[in-house]
């Protein structure tokens, strides 16, 4: 019984903690994020080397304190070489994002990010437009009330880059991870 108690008890008081430090911290409504991600990867597996690279600045704003829009415009690279032959593919282009955040007032924020990728997809052989809907799981760190660290791991989607280059995404892996620094203005 008294294990019961003090279990109890202890999520009681972690409750009111958490809730204090939620009142604690600033809010997020009308407040604008400045930042960005990086994304690299290399994978080796059986004759086949494949190299991405991503750098995507970003900025939004926070319409209510769990949910901002935003814009992203960058550039993608995917470099495949197989028994010694290289191709390269580039993307330039932009996300106009939405962003919905769980426990915004906390120091860690998980959020949900539906973005819609548009531009130019250019590889050896073609130059064509590009588009996709994605759904991007991450998480925020909030070090401070101005400055947060960002990840997103992984996808749920679809990307086209042209005539017969249709791409599901299904997956939380390395290749889909973008790590970023996120300023609050």
């Amino acid at each position: 019984m008294k294990k019961i108690v003090s279990l109890i008890a202890i999520v009681l008081f972690a409750a009111g903690a958490l809730h204090a430090q939620e009142d604690d911290q600033s809010l997020l409504k009308n407040k604008w994020l400045v930042g960005g991600a990086v994304g690299f990867s290399k994978d080796n597996n059986s004759g086949t080397e494949t190299t991405d690279f991503s750098i995507l600045p970003s900025v939004g704003f926070f319409l209510e304190n769990d949910f901002a829009i935003g814009l992203s415009a960058g550039y993608e690279q995917t470099k495949v070489k197989i028994d010694g032959i290289s191709s390269k593919k580039e993307f330039y282009g932009v996300l106009p994002y939405a962003r919905k955040y769980w426990f915004p007032a906390s120091k860690l924020m998980p959020f949900a990010q539906g973005d819609v990728r548009l531009g130019w997809a250019k590889d050896s052989s073609a130059d064509n437009f590009a588009w996709g809907v994605n759904l991007r799981p991450g998480l925020t760190y909030r070090l401070n009330d101005s400055i947060a660290f960002d990840a997103i791991i992984g996808r749920f989607g679809y990307d086209n880059e042209g005539k017969d280059s249709d791409n599901y995404g299904f997956g939380l892996d390395l290749t889909e991870l973008k790590l970023g620094i996120i300023v609050f203005l």
